[in-house]
């Protein structure tokens, strides 16, 4: 999943610019980025192990926030802003219209 492996990179770049930091903020907005990237990656490990295009879609939205945070911490944190990918063009809104749909109402 291209998202995923963006957003480890892009969070690793970020990791190496700030270096090292005592400031609480920045300490925690490191641990919520960390959590928000492996908690994609678990989603996509899931798909492996229960395939289904509900959990594939879930995988695909965990992957594509995560990316969307990091970017947006990278900016916050460093000044800078890395181009997001073309993968994020399709909208996350219809992805979580068919993850709702799906649980709401039991239709794929």
């Amino acid at each position: 999943m291209t998202a995923l492996n963006q957003a480890r990179q892009l969070l690793e770049t970020t990791r190496r610019f700030v270096a090292h930091s005592d400031d609480p903020y920045v300490i925690s907005r490191f641990g919520d980025l960390q959590i928000r990237v492996d908690l994609a990656a678990a989603l996509l490990e899931r798909v492996d192990t229960h395939p289904s295009p509900v959990a594939l879609t879930e995988a695909h939205i965990a992957a594509a926030e995560a990316l969307i945070a990091v970017s947006n911490a990278e900016f916050e944190l460093t000044g800078q802003r890395t181009a997001l990918p073309s993968s994020l063009d399709d909208p996350l809104r219809h992805k979580y219209r068919t993850v709702g749909n799906y649980h709401l109402n039991g239709v794929l």
